[in-house]
């Protein structure tokens, strides 16, 4: 007999809970029962986007690699990493900077001995954007000069995989490759 355990264990054979196990042998606690578990042990087809980074507030991506990655593809992912790369940069270094400046200037206020408010805080808004104008407008410039070089690298990526279509469906079968149903 089988002894329970508080974990849950599953059954090698056919991933199914305890109860359905035949033997001690084909026990398991490498997966345990959970969807979290089950996404984890899929292999990953596609790019993945994980939750806001706590100080730039982007959420950052993982990009797939393929096996049979072609140059133009690859050089496509490059580029699009370094334009991410480029915006963690910038909003992490700009909500830093936001943050260190909020804090000095609500002390002051509370220094002065009056309230932290809405209105006391929109006088720091507008005070923070129009210093920030020339850094935000440097960045926006960078942003769409970085973003338009992403459409020549990407249209060649594309059609390299639309010519690869068209060669596998021009391939012409062997008598092997038939379907004779």
């Amino acid at each position: 007999m089988v002894s329970v355990k508080l974990i849950p264990i599953w059954c090698k054979r056919n991933l199914t809970i305890l109860t359905n196990c035949q033997n001690e042998s084909d026990l398991t606690t490498d997966k345990l029962p959970s969807p979290l578990n089950d996404v984890l042990y899929q292999k990953v087809a596609a790019d993945m986007i994980g939750t806001p980074d706590p100080i730039s507030n982007l959420r950052p991506v993982k990009y797939f690699v393929a096996a049979n990655e072609t140059p133009e593809e690859t050089e496509w992912r490059l580029h699009r990493q370094r334009v991410d790369q480029f915006n963690e940069d910038f909003w992490s270094s700009n909500n830093a900077l936001f943050v260190n400046a909020k804090a000095e200037y609500e002390e002051s206020i509370r220094a002065r001995g009056e309230k932290v408010t809405a209105e006391a805080l929109s006088v720091f808004y507008k005070d923070f954007l129009d210093k920030a104008y020339d850094r935000q407008m440097a960045y926006n410039k960078q942003w769409w000069k970085e973003n338009i070089g992403l459409l020549y690298p990407g249209a060649k990526a594309a059609f390299r995989q639309l010519m690869q279509k068209k060669k596998q469906e021009a391939l012409p079968l062997s008598f092997w490759d038939k379907n004779f149903e």
